[in-house]
């Protein structure tokens, strides 16, 4: 039911959803029934096919269903932690991100919400938000520490890691 990687619809942008519409209601009914399918603190409308600015997060007990969420303020802290994906399952790295951040969305009765958030929160909506504009936690790692998850993340699914390019003598 999660799409994984490499599938190319990780890698496309989604597009503004109009809160109350039948495109929105399906994506809030489809995240909400995968959700219950999983164990995480968030997931990307994309990442169960659907290209819409939708994503649903856990914050403390509550979940909700986001629209059209932008980050609008970042802390200069930045905060190294582990993390992962349901994209990429079975691999974690080190992901530098903002301590704090403040999101702008819209909730599922259109009231446009600001969250001021904090450590695993900020981290979570980060993550999420980076989803519907097209990146993978991935993204954001040194080129050598990202070929190192993904060789790590190819051979958990069973595959080979692909074979060194030889160096021009």
């Amino acid at each position: 039911m999660i799409i994984t990687y490499p599938n190319p619809i990780l890698r496309r942008p989604t597009q503004p959803v109009e809160p109350g519409s039948r495109e929105a209601q399906e994506a809030a009914s489809a995240l909400r029934a995968a959700f219950r399918q999983i164990e995480a603190l968030g997931l990307a409308a994309n990442q169960i096919g659907l290209l819409v600015r939708a994503v649903l997060v856990r914050l403390g007990e509550e979940e909700r269903v986001l629209f059209n969420p932008e980050i609008i303020a970042r802390s200069v802290e930045v905060v190294v932690d582990r993390e992962g994906c349901l994209s990429l399952p079975g691999v974690e790295a080190e992901v530098p991100r903002a301590r704090d951040v403040v999101v702008r969305a819209m909730d599922e009765g259109g009231a446009v919400v600001e969250l001021g958030l904090s450590e695993l929160e900020a981290r979570l909506l980060q993550h999420e938000v980076d989803h519907i504009n097209g990146t993978l936690y991935v993204d954001l790692l040194s080129k050598e520490e990202r070929r190192r998850v993904l060789a790590e993340f190819r051979l958990a699914r069973g595959g080979k890691p692909k074979e060194p390019t030889p160096s021009p003598r």
